[in-house]
């Protein structure tokens, strides 16, 4: 008996320990950020002999948590709503319908002080007509920390060969604890020219 519960002793102690670790890791945060956005996007193409293009605007939110010497987690979601135009030289023609566009993505990693290097995921869902086309993909990146001011780059969708794209963008956190951002990315094989932008203003806490 006396064994047993001198195991028990030791296994609680352990386990007791392991716990307060965990929870030094979700806690005790360098920087916690959460970023409201205004969202922009434009695509342009060429489809036997005509103009399409499409302009698209919205609003995001993106919650960004930096620990020091630890884990990284990052999530934003934004959603955008627009229309789409064929022209031939200077006459365009509007289409009847909208397009409604959604994006949700999820990112982890590692801070090793000023590098932060993550790996993430991204579903993004375009609604038209009462058709919808969605899609899981995989994203790879970093940030890298200068004190107040952090840069970022990204590799958005790396295992699809046609949606893949490049972003890359800022975060500056004032004095008053505000934070401004912004970001801007491309696809690196479409056929269209398609440029995304995002403006951001947040808080620090």
């Amino acid at each position: 008996m006396q064994g047993f519960l001198a195991n028990f002793v030791y296994h609680s102690q352990n386990l007791l320990v392991v716990l307060l670790t965990f929870l030094s890791f979700c806690v005790v945060a360098d920087e916690r950020v959460i970023l409201g956005s205004v969202e922009r996007q434009t695509e342009e193409g060429e489809y036997f002999g005509l103009t399409l293009e499409s302009i698209s605007n919205g609003v995001g939110v993106q919650f960004l948590n930096f620990v020091d010497s630890g884990f990284y987690f990052g999530a934003e979601f934004s959603r955008l709503t627009g229309d789409s135009e064929a022209c031939v030289r200077s006459q365009c023609v509007s289409s009847d319908t909208d397009f409604n566009h959604t994006m949700f993505s999820g990112e982890f990693g590692r801070n090793f002080g000023d590098w932060t290097p993550f790996v993430g995921a991204s579903y993004n869902e375009t609604e038209s007509d009462g058709e919808s086309v969605d899609g899981w993909g995989l994203d790879v990146g970093s940030w890298l920390s200068f004190d107040s001011f952090k840069l970022k780059g990204t590799i958005t969708n790396a295992d699809d060969e046609i949606s893949r794209g490049i972003s890359g963008g800022f975060l500056f956190q004032m004095d008053n604890n505000w934070a401004l951002g912004a970001e801007i990315g491309t696809l690196l094989d479409s056929e269209s020219d398609v440029i995304n932008f995002s403006l951001q203003l947040g808080w620090v806490f």
